[in-house]
């Protein structure tokens, strides 16, 4: 039993490492001088909908950001990978905030029921509050020349909006299938777009202890054209991409509760493969005490300012039907400085 264990381990460090050396690789090859180097070439900023990629909790948050496989039943899986929420056995609720960059107040909200044999089905809701912003109008002055002004022209507001309707069911006692399907839109003053966009994702657990690798495709639909725009300008902006990508993902529990060892270590990883930027690598690692705190870590590789992460959670059963969850995130973004996330949850 101690060698198949033994032998277990090191398969699943070596899948880790293969995973995370074919994202580390991908990304380095660019960067290799090796021979004729290819013109420079950056797909960044040809997506639209970017709030689509904030961090929505702090316990993935905490980990690096990593989404894929380490979910644990609980409705905020909707919002991150779907087919983790047909482990909700009965109601499940989540609620997360966060400021973001220059004031940006970003809520999140999932309900989740699961229906037995029938699987997990959940509404989410995520949206992005830019607040009131001073109008400001290029205009001439009494000399020709063109002038910004404010004065008079009162405020406008604008905001990003995401409500999803999540299914996930377990195709078999190891393979897991979910979906969130969700109607987006962006308004800026009178300016509006509606599309809607496709979250699939799966959890697959391999047999090999608690080892489990996932697939993720998220922010998958057509592109999107403004409504309104009151010909303020000569026309209407380009289409809008919605900023898809794939996820590659894996996980494994070093340590594992047992009833006379309250304790849990998980490492993660995953590649992920946008549509409008370089491909990027995610590490997190949460340890799990006493059956009631988690201490947590994480980094981002080949972002722009992302780099480390950390954050601490705790639950508390109120009664044996009646479960409490808190966390927090720090996620730090380089010349922006740093963020914090709060999340809760309740589960019955």
């Amino acid at each position: 039993m101690a060698l198949r264990k033994i032998v277990s381990l090191r398969i699943t460090f070596v899948l880790l490492f293969l995973i995370n050396a074919a994202g580390l690789a991908q990304i380095g090859y660019n960067n290799a001088d090796w021979g004729v180097q290819p013109m420079d070439y950056s797909r960044i900023g040809t997506s639209g909908f970017q709030f689509l990629k904030l961090p929505t909790n702090a316990r993935n948050s905490a980990m690096g950001g990593v989404l894929s496989a380490i979910g644990y039943g609980d409705a905020k899986a909707a919002l991150t990978n779907p087919a983790s929420i047909s482990d909700v056995n009965g109601t499940d609720v989540f609620f997360g905030s966060m400021k973001w960059v220059a004031d940006i107040q970003y809520n999140n909200l999932s309900i989740v029921q699961g229906l037995g044999a029938y699987g997990s089905i959940g509404l989410n809701l995520s949206y992005l509050d830019y607040g009131k912003m001073i109008r400001t109008e290029n205009l001439p002055d009494d000399y020709g020349n063109v002038i910004p002004v404010t004065e008079g022209l009162g405020t406008f507001t604008a905001y990003d909006m995401a409500l999803g309707l999540a299914y996930s069911q377990k195709i078999t006692d190891q393979l897991q299938l979910g979906g969130n399907i969700r109607l987006v839109q962006e308004k800026i003053d009178d300016a509006k777009t509606t599309t809607w966009s496709v979250d699939i994702g799966t959890l697959y657990w391999t047999g090999l202890g608690s080892f489990r690798i996932s697939m993720l495709g998220k922010n998958f639909g057509p592109d999107a054209e403004f409504t309104t725009y009151s010909g303020r300008i000569q026309w209407a902006p380009v289409k809008i991409r919605m900023p898809m990508m794939f996820i590659l993902g894996a996980a494994y529990d070093l340590l594992e509760i047992r009833p006379d060892f309250p304790h849990r270590l998980t490492l993660a990883s995953e590649y992920i493969k946008p549509n409008d930027g370089p491909e990027k690598v995610n590490l997190g690692i949460e340890y799990f005490v006493f059956h009631n705190f988690y201490f947590r870590g994480g980094y981002r590789f080949n972002y722009d300012e992302d780099s480390f992460t950390f954050g601490i959670g705790a639950e508390y059963s109120i009664s044996d039907d009646i479960l409490l969850k808190f966390d927090y995130a720090y996620l730090n973004l380089g010349r922006f400085n740093g963020v914090s996330l709060l999340t809760a949850g309740i589960g019955f």
